[in-house]
């Protein structure tokens, strides 16, 4: 007693379940799922964001509804006979009736019969699963993540909880103190930049910001009639959809959807173009739900440990599929950028850097290039700018009100286990893991700057290689301190562009 030690009591469980659960089935009936929406009615036409909201929340409840009254899910079950195959379950058959008429007869021969048909059962069950562990244990790597699913496997336990340290170096573990303290980790990166202090920049912001916000405060001016969406442009983009797709926060799966009947794609087309009629992007499609992965070799106790993955609605998603059809229509991505481009990628890239380095040295000459990464780079964007830059180009300003209101009042939660965090604001950034980042966030980049008119004439401007987020520049000269001078130059450049 006269010791610092503390007691502790430690429970353990004394029945193992070692038979695992069936795993979870549902069944949906389809053709009630497609009559209950045959009778589904948002509206025929929108002319206010009012109008959007409630539409947009009719369509999901109604889809909402209709996917749970015909979907039913069988009580689970902990045989493991259920994944045997019929001619075993035969066997298995054909034993239980050698052992009931043996209860009666007590025949030796009907005994020895079970005997044997028992040993030849055991080694057929042996051998029919022992066959995939052997496919998995073969088709194992040794990276960490093939080792991992293997030991799961194996071991049929789920994962340890792991604590998480909150700002004051406390370890919790309750699933809610968890959720939580990604939530805040989350909303600090959701901020966009501190501009800096010099007269100049802070100049800037502010005339951008009171563009950008006179621009919010005109009317919406009309969409040409070609920017409108037909009922058979959104079933082509419906029929495109990932068959098994986890459901995102209405609990809407895409199975789901891929079934819709003509009305109901109908009644989504109709609110895809009130959506582009009002420049508003409904509110219920603006929250994300946000699930962590532990990152690999990294300490799981770290909040900045985790990967966020937001689900987003896959309504919402949809319409992002189609909106980039009618933004590219006036963009042209610049030529270094190799990243969201379709024929393009980081090989590709890789090709390029490589044939105009070989190219240099051939020359005699030096190549020297400096690697950008921007840190949270998609979760910065800076709302404002990015407005600025889309009212820049022969982009229709009623798709570019509608990009406004795509970024503006979104929101995430986290999900950790069943719990759930408090709601929080995203301030910047473009929405993770939606079909229309990659667009904005290129049109946010695009204007990055070289040595273009900042040349002598007998110098030769610097290489940009730039693939989404990642960026290099290449300059090449007979010595390697005049190539790094000028990589300097551009660098100063870049910081007073």
């Amino acid at each position: 007693m006269d010791t610092q030690h503390l007691p502790i009591l430690i429970t353990l469980g004394t029945t193992a379940h070692m038979t695992p659960a069936h795993p979870p089935t549902h069944r949906t009936d389809w053709s009630a799922f497609k009559s209950t929406l045959e009778e589904l009615h948002i509206g025929k036409s929108f002319s206010c964001p009012e109008e959007v909201d409630t539409a947009a929340q009719r369509l999901t409840e109604g889809e909402q509804a209709a996917y749970s009254a015909a979907t039913t899910r069988p009580p689970a079950q902990t045989s493991r006979r259920w994944d045997l195959p019929p001619h075993l379950k035969l066997a298995l058959q054909k034993k239980r009736n050698l052992q009931k008429l043996w209860a009666r007869t007590r025949c030796p021969r009907i005994k020895r019969e079970i005997n044997h048909i028992t040993q030849e059962l055991r080694q057929a069950v042996w051998t029919f699963r022992g066959t995939p562990w052997q496919d998995s244990i073969e088709q194992a790597g040794e990276d960490w993540k093939s080792l991992h699913l293997l030991c799961r496997r194996l071991t049929r336990s789920p994962a340890p909880v792991c604590p998480l340290f909150d700002k004051t170096g406390t370890r919790r573990y309750a699933a809610k103190d968890r959720a939580e303290i990604l939530a805040e980790h989350l909303e600090e990166q959701f901020t966009p930049h501190t501009p800096s202090d010099t007269p100049e920049i802070a100049s800037h912001h502010t005339q951008v910001e009171r563009q950008v916000e006179e621009f919010l405060m005109a009317p919406v001016p009309p969409l040409p009639g070609d920017y409108f969406i037909s009922p058979a442009e959104t079933g082509k983009m419906i029929s495109r959809l990932p068959k098994q797709k986890a459901p995102r926060p209405d609990g809407i799966p895409t199975a789901a959807i891929r079934q819709l009947p003509r009305r109901a794609i109908v009644a989504m087309t109709r609110l895809f173009n009130g959506i582009l009629r009002t420049g508003h992007f409904p509110k219920n499609c603006k929250m994300g739900r946000v699930i962590a992965i532990p990152k690999a070799g990294k300490d799981p106790r770290l909040a900045t440990s985790q990967r966020p993955i937001t689900l987003l609605s896959h309504i919402a998603k949809l319409f992002e599929r189609i909106a980039p059809r009618r933004l590219l229509r006036h963009l042209t991505p610049r030529q270094e950028q190799f990243g969201f481009r379709s024929g393009y990628s980081t090989t590709l890239q890789l090709a390029r850097v490589l044939h105009h380095m070989a190219a240099e040295h051939n020359r005699g000459r030096r190549t020297v290039g400096v690697f950008l990464d921007i840190e949270k780079a998609f979760n910065r964007v800076w709302h404002p700018g990015l407005v600025f830059k889309l009212l820049n180009t022969q982009i229709q300003p009623a798709l570019v009100r509608t990009v406004a209101s795509f970024l503006e009042g979104r929101s995430f939660f986290f999900a950790v286990e069943d719990a759930t965090s408090d709601p929080q604001p995203i301030h910047a950034g473009v929405p993770q893991s939606s079909c229309l980042s990659s667009c904005l966030y290129g049109v946010y980049t695009d204007d990055i700057p070289t040595l273009a008119g900042q040349l002598q004439d007998w110098e030769e401007d610097v290489v940009l290689a730039l693939y989404a987020d990642d960026s290099a520049y290449f300059a090449s000269s007979r010595r390697a301190d005049l190539a790094a001078a000028k990589i300097q130059r551009s660098s100063t450049y870049c910081q007073n562009g």
